[in-house]
């Protein structure tokens, strides 16, 4: 629980409707970020309650692994292999970033209920922000969906 209590501690970069927390069974709009390949490892959900987007975390780095297994206490940023996702609608979207402040190369999760990576591609292992978006902003990302 102090895990859990210390990473929504350090919340203030994200938006007041993201939350973050080890339940990958998402109600709404989430992604999980795993610490190994595979969905392996330890692993931490960011959950977006907005159904409009257009929210995330800016910089990765106050965020740790936090569920059992390898990994955990890890920091999130530059440490993700694999990630899951849930997305509400074919017009929303979840992309993992390379740098802070959403820029980069990208990895995006859309177009299905359930997109997931078995192993990232353009952010695996470098992976520094999280943004929620309403729409399917066109990008050069690698795509998962």
């Amino acid at each position: 629980m102090s895990a859990l209590v210390g990473a929504l501690a350090t919340a203030s970069p994200a938006s007041a409707a993201i939350t973050v927390n080890t339940n990958t069974d998402c109600d709404a709009q989430c992604i999980v970020l795993y610490f190994n390949t595979g969905y392996a490892g330890s692993h931490t959900a960011i959950h977006s309650s907005t159904p409009d987007g257009g929210e995330g975390i800016y910089n990765l780095a106050d965020y740790t692994f936090l569920s059992g297994g390898k990994g955990q206490g890890q920091g999130l940023k530059n440490n993700a292999a694999s990630a899951k996702a849930r997305i509400w609608s074919i017009d929303s979207s979840v992309t993992i970033y390379y740098n802070s402040g959403y820029s980069g190369p990208c990895d995006k999760f859309r177009r299905t209920e359930y997109p997931a990576a078995w192993q990232l591609s353009n952010t695996y292992n470098e992976n520094a922000s999280v943004y929620f978006r309403n729409t399917a902003v066109s990008q050069n990302c690698a795509d998962f969906g």
